[in-house]
């Protein structure tokens, strides 16, 4: 009955989780490892207090922070979107 074994093309798990958003990847991530998920938002935080106490004292540099983060995201985005564009 050779016939009757599953090949790896038919694993349901890895169907299931290519049909997942990004949204709820992040979810199952989370729910498999949470401190990794608290790690991440504890280095968020400490970025936004780093950019606020940085702001109240040298705004100029902040505001250049500021700048080259959203260039990097404008980057970014537009990276993805052009990378989505040919492979579709």
């Amino acid at each position: 009955m050779a016939g009757s074994e599953p090949s790896a093309d038919d694993d349901p798990d890895e169907d299931t989780f290519a049909a997942l958003t990004l949204k709820e990847r992040i979810a199952v991530a989370t729910a498999q490892d949470p401190s990794k998920a608290i790690v991440v938002i504890l280095l968020g935080l400490f970025a936004l207090t780093f950019l606020v106490a940085l702001s109240l004292v040298f705004p100029v540099v902040a505001g250049l922070f500021l700048l080259g983060t959203l260039l990097l995201v404008v980057l970014a985005v537009g990276g993805y979107v052009v990378l989505t564009r040919l492979g579709g």
